[in-house]
């Protein structure tokens, strides 16, 4: 706190003094050593305009030692002091640690859909009681997949609704291009060539305990699953585990591939609370919501949504994730609820969010030069 409420703002204010450098574009995580892919679609259009001057700041903190995060959070500030505007996808604190100057937009392109699970402040354990401020301050712009998200991601960021806009999710336009699915299917089956004519059930569970610490619920029953579906001869069972786990739990059928490059060859997705459900359902493909800890994980951090208001069955008891509960799925998938579910969690996630976002962003800086 000590970093994030003196050093930080004392060097941004130092950095201030010179003027702001009209088009000068930052994009910056601190989750990531390069571009995650939320930013990437934006990234490579402010890239094509040859009136902007890109820099780009990517840094895990997770992975790296105090010196060298602080070294490049005080490098950031130098230069945020002077951007016309800052582009992120996730928590940054150095966006927040001190008040902006007028003429410095902060634009949030929050890396998750819909608004399934509480987050921020919402729930206890996302935001460490000791720190000083809003988490989430000087953003001028979080877009959100649609106007029903509008009202959870205000009360958990703790930010005025007028900040937030269903825009739609830039990432999401991947999955509306042809060439994006066919190279994911050209790459699944390079490398899973024991795939070839069967089904594909991909399991894609979050994270529970908290960054540092995080861990996997359900491998066993996830285990036993992928054995059964192996003896069958007709499946193929392929894990995808959030960022967050380093290791799999089940090495023998994890995937280097990027999760949503699976969403493309996966016939069945299960989950549990991830978001992975809302861009999944942007392919109108069955859905299985594994949830072995509901009443736990319900009363510790809690949900915006009913789980059972989602479109696939939800199951509690380990035992019940068979076989015969994934062939039920696909057999009896409702392509008319999913829909329902799309027409109200991602109505903005249509393959243009990305021309959204960018003629919003045109509209602030022809805004601020009318207000100079």
């Amino acid at each position: 706190m000590a970093v994030q409420n003196i050093i930080l703002p004392i060097v941004y204010f130092l950095s201030r003094l010179r003027p702001i450098k009209e088009d000068l574009v930052i994009f910056a995580d601190a989750h990531h050593n390069k571009c995650p892919v939320s930013m990437e679609g934006i990234l490579n259009r402010i890239k094509s305009d040859n009136n902007f001057t890109v820099l780009e700041f990517y840094h895990d903190f997770n992975s790296a030692g105090s010196v060298k995060s602080l070294i490049y959070s005080i490098k950031f500030m130098k230069l945020y002091a002077k951007a016309e505007f800052v582009f992120i996808c996730d928590n940054f604190l150095p966006v927040s640690a001190c008040a902006k100057r007028k003429g410095t937009a902060v634009i949030q392109l929050w890396h998750a859909c819909g608004a399934f699970k509480k987050f921020g402040y919402d729930t206890a354990g996302d935001i460490p009681k000791y720190y000083k401020g809003n988490v989430y301050k000087n953003y001028d712009l979080v877009t959100v997949s649609s106007e029903e998200c509008i009202e959870h991601f205000s009360s958990a960021m703790r930010l005025d609704k007028s900040v937030f806009k269903a825009l739609g999710v830039s990432r999401t336009d991947m999955y509306f291009n042809e060439d994006f699915i066919e190279r994911s299917k050209e790459r699944f089956y390079k490398e899973n060539p024991n795939a070839e004519g069967k089904r594909i059930v991909l399991w894609a569970p979050t994270f529970r305990g908290n960054p540092a610490n995080p861990y996997t619920e359900g491998s066993d029953a996830s285990a036993r699953l992928a054995d059964e579906l192996s003896k069958s001869g007709e499946w193929y069972f392929i894990t995808k585990q959030h960022p967050h786990i380093k290791k799999s739990v089940i090495a023998n059928t994890e995937s280097d591939i990027p999760t949503e490059m699976l969403f493309a060859v996966a016939d069945l997705l299960i989950t549990d609370y991830s978001s992975v459900i809302y861009e999944y359902a942007l392919f109108k493909k069955p859905i299985l919501i594994f949830a072995p800890d509901l009443e736990q994980y319900k009363s510790q951090r809690g949900f915006y949504i009913d789980i059972n208001s989602l479109p696939g069955e939800v199951i509690i008891d380990a035992e019940s994730l068979t076989l015969e509960t994934v062939e039920k799925a696909v057999s009896h998938f409702d392509e008319s609820k999913m829909q329902c579910f799309i027409d109200r969690y991602m109505t903005a996630c249509d393959g243009k969010s990305t021309d959204r976002i960018i003629d919003y962003i045109k509209e602030i800086k022809m805004k601020d030069k009318e207000d100079i």
